[in-house]
């Protein structure tokens, strides 16, 4: 499993900067992109996980990018199930031996900020971060619009429609 991080996030967490600018060949296994997020609350912070080319997110409270990769495969195969798309998670190879990166993908960065915006403002308006309000910030990011690139032909394209197509 291949996660790339951002240089704020490897920094925090204290692992050196890695570059691969392998690119990915197909949908699955893909890779994962990793951005640190503010929830509004002093000291608190939560990873943003991004699936790529599937633009899956997954949530992890905490700052700490070994931590988070460790919950990773749990989170995502959680997530998986959660929407019926359990017969996918062999696919993503969750629980492979992680590599960690620095991003190479500028249009995944510029997806992902957007992103952020969206999820640090839900994060920071419920007055409790309960496991059941993250788990529906995730659903709810599986029909966000993505455009560009991962749309192919398509101007917009949800999370939600690339696993289906993927089924």
């Amino acid at each position: 499993m291949i996660i790339r991080a951002t240089s704020k996030l490897l920094s925090i967490s204290r692992i050196s900067r890695v570059r691969n600018d392998s690119v990915i060949a197909d949908t699955f296994p893909g890779e994962w992109y990793a951005n640190l997020l503010s929830t509004g609350r002093a000291g608190k912070l939560a990873i943003h996980f991004l699936h790529y080319p599937t633009m899956v997110s997954v949530i992890f409270m905490g700052k700490s990018l070994k931590q988070g990769v460790a919950a990773l495969p749990e989170r995502a195969s959680v997530l998986l199930k959660r929407n019926g798309f359990s017969s996918l998670t062999d696919r993503f190879h969750l629980f492979t031996e992680s590599e960690i990166y620095a991003t190479n993908n500028r249009f995944v960065l510029g997806n992902m900020n957007q992103m952020k915006f969206l999820i640090e403002d839900l994060l920071a308006e419920t007055y409790e971060l309960s496991e059941n309000y993250i788990a529906r910030i995730e659903d709810f990011m599986l029909e966000y619009l993505v455009g560009g690139k991962i749309a192919g032909k398509k101007n917009y394209v949800s999370s939600m429609e690339i696993l289906k197509s993927q089924i």
